[in-house]
């Protein structure tokens, strides 16, 4: 697990069992998600990125649950860190929504 500073709050990003990193809050009552970025080998890096990363999204049922719906995968062109790119999707998608980010992620 990471601790990220994000403002006042502890971001802690955690690790699947493929030691990708990710980022799960609520979006609603009861409704999950999960970001992780992927790293792919050069067959499956269908946008040709220059790291072959991947922000990857999708629904869970729980915190720390598997996934209950089908990923939807974004190419990642910048150089940022793992960790940079989660907080600042998760963030900016609860400033959208206007869900609450959670005191810890």
């Amino acid at each position: 697990m990471f601790s990220v500073k994000h403002g006042a709050i502890d971001v802690k990003i955690k690790l699947d069992g493929k030691g990708q990193k990710y980022l799960e809050w609520e979006i609603g009552p009861g409704g999950f998600k999960r970001a992780w970025i992927q790293h792919r080998d050069a067959d499956n890096d269908w946008a040709k990125t220059p790291g072959r990363r991947y922000l990857n999204v999708v629904r869970v049922e729980d915190f720390d649950k598997g996934p209950a719906g089908n990923a939807t995968d974004f190419p990642i062109y910048s150089d940022l860190p793992d960790e940079q790119i989660l907080v600042a999707f998760v963030s900016a998608v609860c400033a959208m929504t206007g869900c609450k980010l959670p005191e810890v992620i």
